[in-house]
């Protein structure tokens, strides 16, 4: 690919030369001759070449010669750079006992093998108070692909999740899920962990509503090996601004069942406020179960 790239530019090369030498003798031979070309026959006159000819052939060659040689020069250009930096990595990389370094990975992508210096490995920081304000997690919206992950987390925590709520356990159950984020009024969303992106929870807005009320009800479950990190309440915060500025919704609420505590510290923690009980409010595990009413509104004065 090198060498063909390279013998593409040189031919070009020579096309523009001659272009231009054909223009350049054209164009002195014509003007010598007064630029008179009244009374000569261009092609009755034994076929000999005019001086027109080679302005016309050297204009023909030039356009697509510079056009070539700027398409080539930069697939040149990267093709030299490359090599540099190939060569000087193999010089820098390799140690005189010829024995290969070991690799690293950031944020969890492979390093395809590149080999790097012992000493360049960073070791270990001091933890700041700016690392310590980034989210440990993200969220996105469910896709089909988060099936396997999300039965696993929820079939490894049922017993933690019963009896407050009950997250997909089979295959149907996942796509009667699905079918229903892939509404307007209901939004899913996977919580996975920076860098290695794990699924340690979902985060639901569920019964969107529209025109002057502008709200939603949230339900939420972490995996219980990943439960107390944290983790659902940057979720928690990032589906709310999502809700707020994304949506343009103006109120969130969750409705939770008053023993369950852990729930409860949770929505206190990203700033829903308690607006009372609502007896028998939803049919959990066979029963209609009583449920605080805890609710967050955005500040913004209208419905934009």
């Amino acid at each position: 690919m090198g060498r063909s790239v390279v013998g593409g530019l040189a031919t070009r090369l020579a096309m523009l030369a001659a272009a231009v030498a054909g223009v350049t003798y054209g164009l002195i031979s014509w003007h010598a001759s007064g630029f008179d070309v009244g009374g000569v026959a261009l092609y009755n006159n034994g076929w000999r070449l005019h001086p027109v000819h080679f302005v016309a052939l050297g204009l023909g060659l030039m356009a697509p010669a510079l056009w070539d040689i700027f398409a080539l020069a930069p697939r040149l250009d990267a093709m030299l750079r490359g090599g540099a930096a190939r060569t000087s990595a193999t010089a820098a990389d390799v140690p005189n006992d010829r024995k290969r370094q070991p690799t690293a990975a950031i944020e969890g992508i492979p390093s395809r093998g590149v080999p790097i210096q012992r000493d360049a490995i960073p070791g270990p920081r001091e933890p700041s108070a700016e690392a310590d304000r980034l989210p440990h997690i993200f969220v996105r919206p469910i896709k089909a692909a988060d099936r396997p992950e999300l039965l696993a987390l929820a079939q490894a925590s049922q017993a933690f999740h019963a009896p407050w709520i009950k997250a997909p356990l089979t295959a149907h159950e996942f796509k009667v899920y699905l079918r229903r984020t892939e509404r307007d009024d209901h939004h899913g969303y996977a919580v996975r962990l920076r860098g290695s992106g794990e699924l340690v929870g979902v985060v639901n807005m569920n019964n969107i509503l529209r025109g002057a009320i502008l709200s939603a009800t949230v339900a939420y479950y972490v995996g219980e090996r990943h439960a107390g990190k944290g983790y659902m309440r940057e979720a928690l915060t990032q589906v709310k601004t999502q809700a707020f500025e994304a949506l343009g919704l103006h109120r969130l609420e969750a409705n939770i069942q008053p023993a369950n505590t852990a729930s409860i510290a949770l929505v206190k923690r990203c700033g829903f406020l308690r607006e009372g009980l609502s007896p028998k409010f939803l049919f959990i595990n066979g029963a209609w179960r009583d449920h605080e009413r805890w609710a967050i509104v955005d500040p913004r004065p209208g419905l934009r």
